[in-house]
């Protein structure tokens, strides 16, 4: 008789990330929609009526906020963010470990920078509301809030695969296998 092949099972946090970012991607792909029709709907009533939709601008512009700060998340995740490693890669595989491991700590501060001024500007800004749809600006600046605590947290993973051996530092594209197997 032949065997039947099971696919492999995922744990419970691996199903849960997957949908938190396959959420995110749904996110990006509404704040794409919206942004796309509230200017098209905005410049098609100012050329027929001479008029427009006067909360427009400013729901796109949350939007276009929204969506390029996810999308940071979730190139991050996918380790697509923009890096040199002309002279990382000529290292040994224990100095790219290193190397890797220093570059995630300056990340991380800088991620605590970006956090705790969002965290900041956001309390702030919740005294303080848009001049059309009465939005709090607060709204604007959650955004650095969470990127900050979403990347800090991919950064944390990455930096417990490399010290657990399961990711060799500096190899990208073992990382980016990793990350697609919600490791």
């Amino acid at each position: 008789m032949p065997e039947i092949e099971t696919p492999p099972v995922r744990a419970p946090a691996s199903v849960l990330v997957g949908l938190f970012f396959r959420g995110l991607e749904l996110i990006i792909a509404g704040c794409l929609a919206l942004m796309v029709v509230m200017i098209f709907t905005n410049v098609a009533l100012r050329y027929i009526f001479g008029s427009g939709l006067a909360a427009s601008e400013e729901l796109a512009r949350l939007a276009f906020v929204w969506l390029i700060f996810i999308g940071a998340v979730l190139a991050q995740r996918d380790h697509g963010h923009l890096g040199v490693d002309m002279a990382v890669s000529r290292l040994p595989p224990r100095g790219r470990q290193i190397c890797l491991l220093i570059n995630h700590g300056v990340v991380l501060w800088v991620l605590w920078l970006l956090g705790s001024g969002s965290w900041t500007q956001t309390i702030i800004g919740l005294d303080s509301v848009t001049p059309v749809t009465g939005l709090p600006v607060a709204t604007y600046n959650a955004a650095g809030v969470f990127v900050a605590v979403a990347m800090a947290v991919l950064i944390v993973a990455d930096v417990r695969n490399i010290l657990t051996g399961r990711q060799s530092g500096g190899d990208w594209d073992e990382a980016r296998r990793s990350s697609d197997r919600g490791e």
